[in-house]
């Protein structure tokens, strides 16, 4: 299966897709990693190594391509079966953000300097009154447009029913 996850920092994309690839493992290609040169959040890609490292992705058979860059999960939408939005509200967002900042500078392997984070969180805030494909609007548009099977988890309940029943479906195909 192919899927995507999207949603605003701190909603919770990366534990997610790692723990959908501990239950059925499958790579996960986090869009940190494609936008961002190696080692931290402050150097943008070129386009033609951004280009060439989603097409490279895409051609494996199954992934889990999860982050906030909807302009790049975009380029996985002709593949993809299966689209999650996790579309939390700002303050559990917020706090997940700080959480992460307080418990360790790095995040996906990457610094994360206290004004990065600063700079994150500010960011981060302005997810529903920005209308690029990183914001609310992006993500709403880009998951009403999508025709395969979508998910729109606005809770950690949910979530976390969402994750039960991917794992009982694993279990029975054991």
């Amino acid at each position: 299966m192919k899927t995507i996850i999207i949603g605003n920092s701190g909603s919770g994309k990366t534990w997610l897709a790692s723990t959908m690839s501990s239950l059925a493992p499958t790579p996960v290609i986090h869009l940190d990693d494609i936008f961002w040169e190696p080692g931290g959040f402050d150097q943008k890609r070129s386009t033609e190594t951004v280009s060439a490292l989603i097409a490279q992705a895409k051609r494996q058979e199954h992934w889990i391509v999860e982050g906030v860059f909807g302009e790049l999960a975009q380029q996985f939408l002709s593949d993809a079966g299966r689209l999650i939005w996790l579309d939390f509200e700002w303050p559990i967002c917020r706090e997940r953000l700080a959480l992460r900042g307080s418990e360790s500078k790095k995040h996906l392997k990457r610094e994360q300097s206290a004004e990065g984070l600063m700079q994150l969180l500010k960011w981060a805030a302005n997810y529903h009154d920005r209308t690029d494909m990183r914001s609310y609007h992006g993500h709403k548009t880009m998951f009403d447009a999508f025709e395969g099977t979508r998910f729109r988890l606005r809770s950690e309940d949910e979530v976390t029913d969402f994750v039960s029943d991917i794992q009982h479906c694993a279990e029975l195909k054991r």
